[in-house]
């Protein structure tokens, strides 16, 4: 995929960057104008320890935005889930799922100027919505 980003958008100065987030952000002094997660690394990596990694990385007018899932009514935090299936050897990763709220809470606390989370409906009635959070420096 990030091969086919680069072929695509490379031409535009768009850097992609393929590895996990928290060792990448952690390890490196690069600087960026946006960071955005599509039902990705947001979803899937804490955000005590996210959120303030991706704030230090970012320009003084930069915008973090992210989508996924909004949470289920009543499961709310780091909930576990199994990948690759039912087959084969077990393995695991978390998931995390707050209401809009806290979303943005957790962003202002990591130091972020602003923040704001809405859920988007999907546009056929009784399927899965989306949230999208945006948050700036």
């Amino acid at each position: 995929m990030v091969g086919k980003l680069r072929e695509r958008w490379g031409a535009t100065g768009a850097e992609f960057v393929r590895g996990e987030v928290l060792d990448h952000l952690a390890s490196h002094e690069a600087t960026y104008d946006a960071i955005y997660s599509v039902f990705g690394c947001a979803w899937f990596a804490d955000p005590l320890r996210l959120f303030p990694l991706v704030r230090e990385r970012l320009t003084g007018n930069g915008r973090f935005v992210f989508s996924q899932p909004p949470a289920i009514p009543g499961a709310y935090g780091p909930q576990g889930m199994y990948k690759g299936g039912f087959t084969g050897p077990a393995m695991f990763t978390y998931r995390y799922s707050f209401r809009p709220p806290v979303w943005e809470r957790l962003l202002t606390r990591a130091g972020f100027r602003t923040a704001e989370a809405t859920v988007i409906d999907a546009p056929e009635p009784g399927h899965i919505p989306t949230l999208l959070v945006t948050a700036a420096v």
